[in-house]
């Protein structure tokens, strides 16, 4: 019995439906016998899987979005990066899916008796979108990549005791990189489990209201997670910049220079396991 083509905007409804229907079957084959990550990290990548296979898909429709390509591979990278799991799971599940869905849409041509031009361009509209959602994926994937990387570079945290690590600003601090700065101070702060922060502003090229309020946020919020926090590095212009603009930091320790906060530290009764 021949298909009939259905014309229009939904040519290969057929097809469409038929993926979806298959999704708990391929979704299940997938995951069958995987015990490596804990519970709530399957039942994550089984909804993802879902929504990968819907996708697919839609890959056969007019209807389908590279926008929608695109914001689901945005969200497929934050939640790989929150559940822990590379990114190789995810290509793995694409080229399973691949092979397995080419299979389905060759049962279903052979079933239905369509010609060779059919199926072919059925199986280009399929590979095509596959493509696009692999490219999205690892394009996404990469920027986040990216912008971690810059922001380690660009905030560097440096342990130079068991107990003391030193973070050297260097050039312009902008909102975007005070809202880094407070995270990343927080973050490695309490897993490098640190008593003292020096925050040095040698390299620091301007501070106006702005930042010097971003700084005494830092180090308001460093000494709730228990780190004392001390400022080294204010140039004398920048001191009297400061001065003019009545920025009052008398509460925080200052030092003129690196060195001499860490031999203060050193000398300090306060300070142990240096």
């Amino acid at each position: 019995m021949s298909m009939k083509a259905i014309h229009g905007e939904n040519k290969y409804l057929e097809f469409i439906n038929n993926i979806v229907d298959s999704k708990m079957k391929l979704i299940q084959e997938r995951t069958k016998g995987d015990t490596s990550y804990p519970n709530i990290v399957n039942v994550s990548l089984e909804k993802w899987r879902g929504e990968l296979i819907e996708l697919v898909a839609q890959s056969l429709s007019s209807h389908e979005s590279h926008g929608s390509i695109e914001r689901w591979a945005c969200s497929s990278v934050t939640l790989f990066k929150q559940m822990e799991v590379s990114l190789d799971v995810a290509l793995a599940d694409l080229q399973y899916f691949r092979h397995e869905i080419a299979k389905i849409i060759k049962a279903h041509a052979i079933e239905n008796e369509l010609s060779l031009e059919t199926f072919y361009d059925i199986l280009s509209l399929f590979h095509s979108g596959l493509d696009r959602i692999n490219y999205r994926l690892t394009v996404s994937y990469s920027h986040s990549f990216a912008g971690t990387v810059s922001s380690e570079l660009s905030i560097p945290i440096v342990k130079v005791t068991k107990t003391i690590a030193i973070l050297p600003l260097i050039g312009d601090i902008n909102s975007g990189r005070a809202k880094d700065l407070m995270e990343r101070a927080l973050s490695e702060g309490s897993s490098l489990e640190l008593n003292h922060l020096i925050i040095d502003l040698s390299g620091v090229s301007i501070v106006d209201t702005m930042v010097a309020d971003q700084l005494i946020k830092v180090v308001a919020a460093l000494k709730l997670a228990g780190i004392q926090a001390i400022l080294t590095g204010i140039r004398p212009e920048i001191a009297q910049t400061m001065v003019n603009l009545g920025i009052v930091i008398k509460h925080i320790p200052t030092f003129a220079s690196l060195h001499t906060a860490l031999l203060h530290l050193q000398k300090s009764k306060s300070i142990l396991n240096i």
